[in-house]
């Protein structure tokens, strides 16, 4: 074998290997099952967001990414008041729903979203 086929076939193998090493580590990393947020708004097109003013409306969205669910979402008030939804909701795979929240009580809330009765997410945000 000439010096120069070795040396091809070597920088190949290191090549072939970097890319198998880059493929596996991005499998590595998984897809989130739920999305989750609390915005200053009602609409499917607000943002995402941690303070929000008194008289605004605010929500609580939710979306399952991996198939359909039952979820509930609840609510710890500043003046340590605690609602969630009363019963589960049904959330179809894909679909992005919002849950208004109604206080206009400065200070820091916590929303939590719980999926197939276990805890999927919690998100502060302050009201001023």
């Amino acid at each position: 074998m000439k010096k120069g086929t070795l040396s091809a076939l070597a920088l190949a193998a290191l090549v072939t290997g970097l890319l198998i090493g880059v493929s596996s580590s991005s499998a590595g990393t998984p897809t989130p099952a739920y999305k989750h947020y609390v915005a200053c708004g009602l609409s499917r097109k607000a943002k995402p967001a941690t303070v929000c003013p008194v008289k605004s409306k605010k929500g609580a969205f939710f979306k399952s990414l991996k198939g359909d669910v039952k979820y509930t979402v609840c609510v710890k008030f500043p003046k340590k008041e605690h609602l969630c939804t009363e019963k589960p909701q049904e959330a179809e795979q894909g679909t992005l729903y919002v849950n208004k929240i109604t206080s206009t009580t400065p200070g820091r809330h916590q929303v939590t979203w719980f999926a197939k009765g276990k805890k999927v997410g919690t998100t502060i945000f302050r009201v001023k």
